[in-house]
């Protein structure tokens, strides 16, 4: 089968067990580990790279040391600054004066023994005009986290702890206020998100997150300090949004039995949530509108990026000039954008089929809304625009993965896109006349990794179906190179998560994966039930995690899949994952071992009893089941809990085994893996380890991709 007809099969559902025969095109491997990792961060762009003040008058973004940007009409990029030591810069803000830029360079690390602190943070303000630019603050004089602004842009507010603050420049000094009396109705916040300027600048919404697990919207006076709670309960209140007039606020209401919540608690359906407005100057509150009980009752987030992943912290409803404000709900098992009048009325959706839509923004005129939807093409993210007055929407996209749009001045729509998977996320315009071409010079960007990405091969999809019928769109790199008589080795990676979606050229492990197709290995890149972006019963699905760990389905489904090709060698596959993804690869080598040769797990999850008492313990969320429930239904949990986990099963691990680990790490634990690595050791299953005192979750030291290759050429090449 030549590279179009395997391009033909990624297309159509693929039956677990089919037997297909693949050749490919001769190429050596001309590119090291290092510079495919390189290949792939040298643009180091995400959705907020790219900032555009509210008029859309311009678009800026970071190039490395250089500050580019690009005035409306044409949008032509030209360096606006460079850092004169050559040092990176870290992110650049919009004011929406049009004409103030500020951007952040610089770390910190702690003190340590006689050694003092080492903070070299800075933070510039930079005329877009004519470039001039002056430092405004060193070291912890730098404002915390993004900043806020004021419609007038004189000033912006950030949050530290449960407090707000004010900054405003004087000259060429930073002056920093707090912006809440002292009050003791505000001890119990645990921390402080969503912060919204009104219209007129005179107040600022927010939501306090308590010490209960509870959230209030809370409006402050900006000149008074006095804060005023809107109605405030048992629930979970959050998004707030302001009218255009600034006279009422907008916000989401979720009940929930937080007392009783712990990490797998069910949570597909509940008592309805609501959206609730609330008067700026008086107690009045309304419900403009609650949703349907069964599916949809319980609220669900936007997906955020490429990656789809719900953020409850940042602001999810849009009040539009129209006088519509925007919100998601998961009526139909997916998230979708709807609208609603002001006044009440029944909500319509502004986007349908099977798919979800991520996180909207508005347009310029407040007719329609910009957004990126995987409807149509469910592996791929395309950027779509919805009329709010019923019209039906419109996809402007198409060829890679577009997502992350926002509006420039004239209608032009600037989005991240990708080719294929093969060259990493770029900045691109899409004009009025639909043509579409990158947005920015990428200056920065040497001969060599030009080169690197011309060797990369494209990503097939390929649609597998469980054995109970859930479907998981897994992403293949094929050699160029034939394959040798016994076939080609395989490396499945895993994502993290669970949330999430992996897709073209917005993987975990895709450097990683182009190198090992140029030495001879399929590379793949799994999603599996659990993530996000395929509707509620795929993100929610029965026996998930500690309550049965159905995701073996999905591992088993892909490999029986691979084991089915003619050209993959049956004998020599392994496996490997981080976090969440170093539970699926100690599921794989658990319970399906005659599968799997090799796997190395990464600050991931053996024993899910401990993992969730240690993520209480360092991190603060309820992730094991609370105290305040029965000893005997705690007891029920743990038990199941221990059932779905790897240790349960540990006498099936057979296969070799690199476990990797940063000492440092608080969202994987270094007890349970020094739990899991006894276990094994105990049993005589090989294992090697490589820990990192200096790391945690995630880095170069914490997974180091030398050393899970080197790992792979020698346990499953035997090199």
């Amino acid at each position: 089968m030549n590279k179009l007809s395997r391009r033909i099969r990624s297309g159509m559902m693929v039956a677990v067990g089919m037997m297909v025969t693949a050749l490919h095109a001769d190429a050596a491997s001309s590119f090291t580990l290092a510079e495919s990792l390189e290949a792939h961060t040298s643009l180091q762009l995400r959705a907020n790279n790219l900032v555009v003040p509210a008029s859309g008058r311009y678009a800026a973004w970071i190039e490395g040391s250089r500050l580019m940007i690009a005035f409306a009409p044409d949008f032509r990029p030209r360096e606006l600054l460079a850092t004169q030591d050559g040092g990176t810069l870290n992110a650049a803000y919009a004011s929406p004066d049009n004409v103030t830029l500020y951007y952040t360079r610089g770390s910190a690390t702690p003190a340590f023994g006689p050694y003092q602190a080492n903070d070299t943070r800075e933070f510039w303000r930079v005329d877009v005009t004519n470039g001039r630019s002056e430092r405004l603050a060193t070291g912890s004089d730098v404002p915390e986290g993004a900043p806020v602004f004021a419609p007038d842009g004189g000033s912006f507010a950030t949050v530290r702890g449960p407090m707000v603050y004010e900054y405003r420049v004087d000259g060429t000094r930073l002056s920093r206020r707090p912006m809440l009396e002292n009050n003791a109705e505000h001890y119990a916040a645990q921390k402080l998100t969503s912060l919204t300027y009104s219209p007129d600048g005179r107040r600022l919404a927010y939501v306090s997150w308590r010490r209960a697990a509870q959230s209030y919207v809370a409006i402050l006076d900006v000149a008074t300090g006095k804060a005023r709670y809107l109605q405030p309960g048992i629930f979970r209140d959050q998004s707030p949004v302001w009218s255009p007039d600034g006279r009422e606020v907008a916000f989401v209401r979720m009940p929930g039995n937080w007392s009783r919540e712990y990490r797998f608690s069910p949570r597909k359906q509940g008592a309805p949530w609501s959206l609730l407005v609330a008067a700026a100057d008086s107690d009045a509150v309304r419900t403009l509108w609650q949703a349907d009980a069964g599916i949809g009752s319980v609220f669900e987030p936007f997906g955020i990026g490429s990656w789809m992943e719900p953020n409850a912290e940042v602001t999810q409803l849009r009040w539009t000039s129209t006088g519509a404000i925007v919100f998601p709900w998961e009526k139909t098992g997916w998230v979708s954008a709807y609208a609603i009048g002001a006044k009440g009325g029944a909500p319509k959706p502004l986007m349908t089929g099977k798919g979800e839509v991520t996180l909207p923004v508005v347009s310029g005129d407040g007719r329609s809304i910009l957004f990126a939807s995987n409807v149509d093409d469910s592996a791929r993210l395309h950027v779509w625009r919805a009329p709010l007055n019923g019209g039906k929407a419109e996809r402007l996209t198409s060829g890679g993965v577009e997502h992350s749009p926002m509006e420039l001045a004239g209608g032009v729509v600037a989005y991240l896109s990708n080719d294929k998977g093969r060259i990493p996320n770029r900045h691109m315009l899409l004009t009025t006349k639909a043509q579409a071409r990158p947005l920015g010079a990428y200056s920065q960007v040497s001969t060599r990794t030009a080169q690197v990405w011309e060797q990369f091969v494209d990503t097939d999809v390929v649609p597998v179906k469980a054995a109970d019928g859930v479907v998981s769109q897994q992403l293949i790199f094929w050699p160029r190179s034939p394959a040798p008589k016994s076939g080609y080795p395989v490396i499945i990676s895993s994502k993290g998560g669970p949330e999430g979606r992996v897709s073209p050229g917005n993987g975990v492990y895709t450097a990683l994966g182009q190198y090992a197709a140029s030495r001879g290995y399929v590379f793949v890149e799994m999603n599996y039930r659990g993530g996000t972006g395929d509707g509620i019963e795929y993100r929610l699905p029965e026996g998930r995690g500690a309550t049965g760990g159905s995701e073996v389905k999905d591992i088993e489904a892909l490999v029986l899949y691979l084991r089915g090709l003619s050209d993959v060698d049956a004998k020599r596959i392994g496996i490997m994952g981080g976090s969440y993804g170093g539970f699926i690869v100690s599921l794989a080598l658990s319970r399906l071992p005659q599968y799997f040769a090799a796997g190395a797990h990464m600050s991931g999850v053996g024993d899910w009893v401990g993992e969730m008492k240690l993520d209480q313990r360092d991190e603060g969320w309820p992730s094991a089941p609370p105290d305040l429930i029965r000893l005997s239904e705690r007891v029920q949990i743990e038990d199941l809990a221990f059932r779905s986990s790897s240790v349960a099963d540990i006498e099936a691990w057979r296969a070799p085994t690199l476990i990797t680990m940063g000492e440092l790490d608080r969202s994987g634990h270094m007890e349970g893996i020094i739990d899991l690595g006894y276990r094994l050791l105990e049993q005589g299953t090989h294992v090697e380890f490589s820990i990192a005192p200096e790391a945690g979750h995630v880095g170069p030291r914490a997974r180091p991709m030398d050393k899970v290759f080197d790992f792979f050429e020698r346990t499953l090449r035997g090199e």
